[in-house]
């Protein structure tokens, strides 16, 4: 059985996996949304559905993880290797910083 909290985890964990990181706003909303009416389900659905978000969970930690340090390198203007969906390799260079820094 798939319920609408099911697709709306499953929406979230390939958005995730993409980068579709703008998605992520409206999915949550979903997911609010679909949390303030009562849950329907037994206890294999319940499990179904932690595992789900255990999942999603570690998904968003590990984007997170990439991200900062992401930032990091950019800000040590550093060149940064990028991946789009189909695996094909880009690179972002680092824009050097139009104020002048004390060292």
């Amino acid at each position: 059985m798939s319920g609408p909290l099911e697709n709306v985890l499953a929406e979230t964990r390939a958005a995730l996996l993409a980068g579709d990181f703008a998605a992520l706003d409206l999915l949550a909303l979903r997911t609010g949304e679909i949390l303030d009416a009562p849950l329907s389900g037994g206890p294999e659905t319940l499990r179904r559905l932690q595992v789900m978000a255990g999942e999603n969970a570690g998904l968003i930690e590990a984007a997170a993880r990439g991200i900062a340090a992401a930032r990091q390198r950019l800000r040590r203007q550093e060149t940064l290797t990028t991946y789009d969906a189909s695996g094909r390799r880009g690179t972002i260079a680092a824009q050097p910083s139009a104020t002048p820094r004390r060292v």
